[in-house]
């Protein structure tokens, strides 16, 4: 069972060749799944798109697996548009004011992005649900 009051899970997503990649994250409960916010153009959004499968951990803000935590299976999916808007308002109210500031800092980066003529990613995250062993 995954503690929606813990602070971080390792997200595992797989490659092509099945070697495992894990990523801190922070994660909200949405009731009945979790979600994740990310950017769409990373490499956790490109493997999720080739499968579906990810295991999530608890762990500390470097990612490193707190002592005694049980890998959970679980199923992703990429969500956009008002789901994505739902993960991001759902992580707002478990981070607070930390995730105010990071919110602030990526939105300065996007507006010096589309100065520098980059074109913004639509808004993403990552909704997973675990398994009906993980809880």
């Amino acid at each position: 069972m995954l503690d929606p009051k813990e602070k971080y899970v390792s997200l595992v997503t797989y490659r092509k060749n099945g070697e495992p990649v894990a990523t801190p994250v922070w994660f909200a409960d949405l009731g009945g799944s979790f979600g994740v916010i990310t950017e769409a153009n990373v490499g956790k959004v490109k493997r999720i798109r080739n499968n579906s499968k990810v295991s999530v951990t608890v762990c500390d803000v470097r990612g490193s697996i707190t002592p005694l935590a049980q890998s959970i299976p679980a199923s992703a999916r990429l969500v956009t548009g008002h789901e994505a808007v739902a993960v991001r308002r759902a992580i707002s109210r478990k981070y607070g004011i930390v995730y105010r500031l990071f919110a602030t800092y990526w939105f300065v980066s996007e507006v010096i992005d589309k100065v520098r003529g980059r074109r913004a990613d639509d808004e993403a995250a990552i909704v997973f649900t675990l398994d009906a062993t993980g809880g």
